[in-house]
């Protein structure tokens, strides 16, 4: 009698298919990493700057420096909000990606996405950057409300230095006359993108949807 044959080994397909997951998993992984170590660069570099910007100011005959403070401090805030916007579009085509290894293998063998929800922010999820608004208590949470804060205050105290050395100013250089309107500008228009891109969340709940609808992956 000829004996049985064990179960074959998955299939040619179903081995390319893993190998094909597999490398896109580790590309997510280095760009969510690469991004990461970005933003930390940003973050400071843009702190050491504003530090400097204040020293300058300092120096009676460079006091007008202070006026580019605020502008720079909202473009700061944005740049690293830009930055991971990759980190939140690296973190969702991961977690599709190991829920589809995991149902390919038939067990929870990836579950650093779940993991990653628990310990640093929710994706999709409702957030402001990386303040996870549902579970505030995370670190990076915590890191980041400390950081905004930060920068709200540099931004109110240059602000308030500005309006000291404007009017003596302005009598030499009109167009400082302007200073307020553009700052508003900039400030709001900033402020109502990043808004709408992490409290709103619609860009980042349609890739999750994208993925998702690809490779069969819920919530």
């Amino acid at each position: 009698m000829t004996p049985q044959n064990p179960d074959p080994l998955p299939s040619a397909l179903a081995e390319t298919q893993l190998r094909v997951l597999q490398a896109q998993l580790d590309r997510m992984r280095s760009m969510h990493y690469g991004y990461y170590v970005q933003f930390f660069q940003a973050n400071h570099l843009y702190t050491v700057l504003a530090l400097l910007n204040i020293t300058l100011a300092l120096y009676y005959p460079l006091r007008a420096v202070v006026l580019v403070l605020p502008f720079f401090i909202v473009y700061a805030g944005f740049f690293c909000a830009y930055l991971l916007t990759y980190n939140l579009f690296a973190r969702i085509y991961a977690t599709a990606l190991e829920k589809k290894i995991n149902s390919l293998l038939g067990a929870e063998l990836l579950v650093a996405h779940k993991m990653e929800d628990v310990y640093i922010y929710r994706t999709p999820g409702l957030k402001f950057v990386a303040l996870d608004l549902s579970q505030p208590w995370t670190a990076i949470s915590a890191s980041t409300l400390s950081v905004t804060v930060g920068g709200i205050l540099t931004y109110l105290l240059a602000s308030y230095r500005a309006n000291q050395i404007l009017p003596s100013l302005a009598s030499h250089y009109p167009p400082l006359h302007l200073y307020w309107p553009l700052l508003a500008v900039w400030t709001m228009g900033h402020l109502a993108w990043l808004l709408w891109f992490f409290v709103g969340g619609k860009p980042e709940k349609e890739i999750a949807g994208i993925v998702n609808e690809a490779y069969g992956t819920g919530p």
